[in-house]
């Protein structure tokens, strides 16, 4: 049993990389034909297309993908569904809910469901066409052995994946609640995004559990003033770039202007270079000021979640961290915080 786990779990992450390196190809050409070149690949090569997806793409989608698949093939696993049509959906449906981000699902769904479809059979060539080789019936005249120790461990991990299903669960229950019940309101200061497309389900569920600057906070001195107050916040709370960008948006919107931008910023442990700091922000062509962060992911480790091994592990693969910070023309109104990574 302890063996036919791990094959699955190794099966998984190389699946989730091959849909990742073949969705990338797939939605290069799907841009060209889009764009109506003749020649897919001008101003790209099928190969460059590959390494970009591994190395841009699959540390996302295995971060992101590979506990709620595993849970999922298990399920398949303990059913002995052995039929190659049930893989070639499952992955397939999953590659589009992976890349169905807002605003784009139409233009990389015929990407994710080919990809998916190759992640699919590969992954029952591997081992979905021997699901349910490890619990299979003895014989009545088999005789019965002593369970080995292996078997106890491969329980262990089950219940493990079992426990953390349950937090998959209800933080996907939230999101059903936000995208289908009823969405949250803005809360204070209220909760803006640059563009529509922004206002995720996750970021939705963000508003929801960070509704004012004080959610956001941890225990502070009683005698420090507002401004000062506004300089904790409580990072171990944070668990994905959606908490991060509304409690950052929180704060920061709570000051009067973008003055006080760079100390906050620093005070947080982000560095500021002169040229995106208060003092001299990035005017866009629109007028729009920018205060930007950095934070070296390499140096100091992932800002966060502070806590899980693995989590951190996989938010250790990229190196930086960059925050930035976009004010009105006045520098008197927060319009957005947004995070980016960079992994080479």
């Amino acid at each position: 049993m302890l063996g036919r786990l791990i094959t699955i779990f190794f099966a998984i992450l190389l699946c989730i990389a091959a849909f990742a390196a073949t969705f990338e190809l797939l939605n290069a050409i799907g841009v060209a034909v889009r764009h109506g070149q003749m020649i897919p690949f001008r101003e790209t090569t099928p190969l460059q297309a590959l390494g970009w997806g591994l190395l841009f793409r699959a540390p996302g989608y295995l971060y992101f993908g590979t506990l709620p698949l595993l849970l999922v093939f298990l399920l398949a696993e303990w059913r002995s569904l052995q039929a190659k049509w049930a893989y070639i959906v499952l992955w397939a449906l999953a590659g589009v809910l992976a890349t169905s981000t807002a605003g784009f699902w139409a233009e990389r769904a015929v990407a994710a469901v080919l990809a998916g479809s190759f992640s699919g059979y590969l992954y029952w060539r591997l081992v979905g066409r021997s699901a349910g080789a490890a619990h299979r019936r003895r014989s009545p005249s088999t005789p019965r052995r002593n369970v080995p120790s292996s078997r106890y461990l491969a329980y262990a991990i089950l219940c493990y994946l079992a426990y953390q299903s349950l937090g998959y669960a209800y933080y996907g229950s939230k999101l059903v609640w936000v995208t289908l019940v009823s969405q949250p309101d803005p809360g204070t200061p209220p909760f803006r995004v640059l563009h529509e497309r922004e206002m995720t389900p996750a970021k939705q569920v963000a508003v929801w559990e960070f509704p004012d600057a004080e959610s956001c906070l941890k225990a502070v001195p009683a005698d420090l003033s507002s401004d000062e107050r506004l300089l904790w916040m409580d990072w171990e709370r944070i668990q994905n770039d959606a908490e991060a960008e509304v409690c950052m948006f929180r704060l920061l919107g709570s000051y009067q202007d973008l003055s006080h931008a760079t100390a906050w910023f620093e005070a947080q442990g982000f560095n500021v270079h002169e040229q995106f700091s208060s003092a001299n922000p990035s005017v866009e062509r629109d007028g729009k000021k920018r205060v930007a962060a950095q934070y070296s992911i390499r140096k100091n480790g992932p800002k966060f979640p502070a806590r899980g091994a693995v989590r951190r592990m996989f938010r250790s693969i990229s190196y930086s961290m960059s925050i930035n910070s976009t004010w009105s023309p006045d520098g008197k109104q927060l319009l957005g915080v947004t995070v980016s990574y960079l992994t080479l």
